[in-house]
């Protein structure tokens, strides 16, 4: 991709959350264009009017990080929410761990990374809000290899755990996200599965015509949903599965290190916790398998129980697609898990599992030669 291919405008503005029964609505201005992100919850959760700004502004922050990955703006004005000069200082500091993808990808120079600017009418809300925690852990699955690896391994350890993910369904998307993840019936059997249904009102990607890659800020997303989570259960550790390859930089480009995951990494969950800290907020942002690279939780889950890898869902493009299909078997991430199942089981089971023998497509030569470099 090349510079300026993806579209651009000059101002992404958030508007203040509300609430509409158990939905919370974000709205925002693309220039003119209006565009509303929705968050349904379960009926069985109840602190509709208790969050605090300083939850709601970090999941504003994804959906204002996905946006600018789609159509870059010049600014980003959130009036809204006020904050001191040090926390404004790490939102803009925060909008480069996720755009660097795109950045690097498409060529452009990062003086063009959108400056944020907060309200300087209002004075910052004191953070008053104080929830109760435990010593408890809330775990965020995703259907892949890595999370169900740390589920089972904190159901063996016998830690007081829920679990916790986001749905990409609802709305315009429909109902077809949650039939790719047979993963999440294991899971449920076993423990309470707080299920999040997220969804735009319009596709901004397809309103403004954006064609490339596209780099999810979930983690920041999934972090600020999980609090509101943790904050009626009483648990203190916001769990995610992420392995030592996120340490590993892909790239340089223009002197800074390009870094896929950097969310995921040390570094970012060090920067996380601090910023909870400073904030005052109870929780803290762990790693369960950040020692391990991902070939060790696959050989772990078949050595626990095979079975549970037939159950895996870890292709991001068939999650997607329309029909039950889980795996493309055209990405990368395709290539990559299939390799791991097969070393750590064998040919046949890996067959069976994602529906094909991927050393012997043609259309992935490509991807096993970089891969072997």
């Amino acid at each position: 991709m090349a510079t300026g291919e993806s579209p651009t405008c000059s101002v992404i503005c958030s508007q203040a959350p509300e609430w509409n029964s158990s939905k919370l609505i974000f709205p925002f201005l693309i220039d003119n264009w209006k565009h509303f992100y929705e968050i349904e919850f379960p009926l069985e959760f109840k602190n509709t009017d208790k969050l605090h700004p300083s939850v709601l502004i970090g999941i504003a922050m994804a959906e204002i990080y996905r946006l600018c990955e789609i159509c870059t703006p010049e600014i980003v004005q959130v009036c809204w929410y006020s904050c001191l000069a040090w926390e404004s200082d790490w939102w803009n500091e925060d909008i480069y761990w996720y755009l660097q993808q795109k950045f690097y990808l498409e060529k452009w120079g990062w003086d063009k990374m959108p400056r944020i600017e907060f309200s300087q009418s209002a004075i910052e809300i004191e953070n008053n809000w104080l929830p109760s925690v435990n010593d408890t852990y809330l775990l965020a699955v995703s259907g892949g290899k890595e999370s169900t690896f740390g589920f089972e391994w904190m159901q063996q350890a016998n830690l007081p755990m829920e679990a916790f993910t986001l749905h990409h369904a609802g709305g315009i998307l429909g109902n077809n996200w949650q039939e790719k993840f047979p993963v999440f019936d294991y899971i449920r059997n076993r423990t309470r599965l707080w299920e999040i249904l997220t969804h735009p009102r319009e596709d901004p990607a397809e309103h403004f015509g954006y064609k490339g890659v596209r780099n999810d800020p979930t983690i920041t997303n999934a972090l600020f949903l999980m609090m509101v989570i943790a904050a009626q259960q009483g648990h203190r550790f916001l769990v995610l599965a992420n392995d030592k390859s996120s340490n590993e930089s892909n790239a340089t480009y223009e002197g800074r290190e390009v870094n896929h995951q950097s969310a995921k990494g040390t570094a970012y969950i060090e920067r996380f916790n601090s910023f909870l800290e400073r904030k005052g907020l109870p929780f803290r942002y762990v790693s369960i398998c950040e020692e391990v690279y991902s070939i060790a939780t696959v050989h772990q889950l078949s050595l626990w129980d095979k079975s549970i890898l037939n159950v895996l869902t870890s292709c991001n493009e068939a999650q997607w697609a329309p029909g039950s299909c889980r795996w493309c078997c055209q990405c990368p991430k395709c290539a990559f898990s299939y390799a791991l199942i097969e070393a750590a089981t064998d040919y046949r089971f890996a067959v069976q599992v994602v529906g094909k023998d991927l050393f012997n497509l043609t259309t992935l030569e490509e991807v096993w030669r970089r891969a072997t470099k």
